[in-house]
């Protein structure tokens, strides 16, 4: 047997024992593929979400839960993922039903949203795939808050993403530290600024599809990118908490980019952790790697709070 299926039959396994919801909880709920209308994509957004133990009201512990309110920890998919990644490849919310049985997350709503191939930028003014920031930082939030009972505000809030979106997850939180406590990236697609148009290689010309012009413009690539934000997020002293996990051998070298995000935050004084650990860029990393990132985010957001 291959240290691959050693690692998938591990994740399997363990995917498995979590599902079992634990005697007399209340359960939580999955709503896959549901969709809204958002201005900045001019379309509907898909996202799934998941909605925690005692979200109804089953609590017997918690009277009035029918009105309590929860923390959001939006999780981002990788390049050629949807809004079902997180839950068919890790299997994310029995994780996050065994971690708040055992308090180690607070009951948390989980939104997990279609961010296409648009690397978590807007992009519709020259032509590439659309405006995913925006989408996200003001559509997909305001609508999240209007529409379940979430903690509407810095503290009820964190991010979270995978390859492209360990990315997104990164720099949304760095160019809007206002929306998100903290911020979590595994295996996050994280490359140094571009020296010139000369310097961008034929892996980032074949990722960004078009997020950052045909061919990738490196200047816009530079202005978007999540080393930029770092002097200003220090001298307002308003940098959310950062969580950088990588595999040891991931195909495309991404233990590079997160050594060098984290050295240069530790540099600047901000909060930053690095853990990099034996695996791939695969899902039975990422399946493992998710349930130390929800609790690194659990630990900076406000637990459910009763309405009024």
């Amino acid at each position: 047997m291959t240290a691959g299926a050693r690692a998938l039959g591990l994740a399997c396994l363990l995917l498995a024992a979590l599902g079992a919801p634990a005697a007399g909880g209340a359960e939580s709920r999955v709503r896959q593929s549901t969709a809204f209308d958002s201005a900045a994509l001019g379309r509907p957004m898909a996202y799934s979400v998941y909605l925690p133990p005692g979200y109804d009201g089953e609590d017997d512990e918690a009277e009035d839960a029918p009105g309590r309110r929860f923390p959001v920890i939006y999780l981002l998919h990788g390049l050629g993922g949807n809004e079902r990644d997180w839950l068919l490849g890790a299997g994310v919310d029995a994780i996050a039903d065994d971690l708040i049985a055992r308090g180690a997350m607070p009951p948390a709503i989980l939104v997990m949203p279609d961010g296409g191939v648009g690397w978590y930028v807007d992009s519709a003014a020259i032509g590439g795939p659309g405006d995913y920031e925006t989408a996200i930082a003001a559509d997909l939030i305001a609508h999240v808050d209007a529409t379940y009972r979430t903690i509407a505000a810095r503290e009820g809030r964190a991010i979270a993403g995978l390859s492209m979106g360990g990315y997104g997850a990164v720099r949304l939180a760095f160019f809007h530290p206002d929306l998100f406590a903290a911020a979590g990236s595994l295996s996050g697609a994280i490359f140094p600024d571009i020296p010139s148009d000369d310097d961008v290689s034929d892996l980032q010309q074949d990722l960004f599809r078009g997020a950052f012009g045909t061919p990738v413009d490196a200047g816009r690539f530079n202005a978007a990118n999540v080393f930029g934000p770092i002097a200003d997020l220090a001298a307002a002293g308003a940098a959310p908490p950062l969580l950088l996990t990588v595999g040891d051998d991931d195909r495309f070298r991404l233990d590079r980019g997160a050594h060098a995000l984290f050295t240069a935050l530790r540099d600047a004084g901000l909060p930053v952790e690095l853990r990099i650990t034996d695996g791939g860029h695969v899902w039975p990393l990422w399946a493992q790697q998710i349930q130390g990132v929800l609790v690194f985010l659990g630990g900076y957001l406000s637990p459910p709070r009763d309405d009024g």
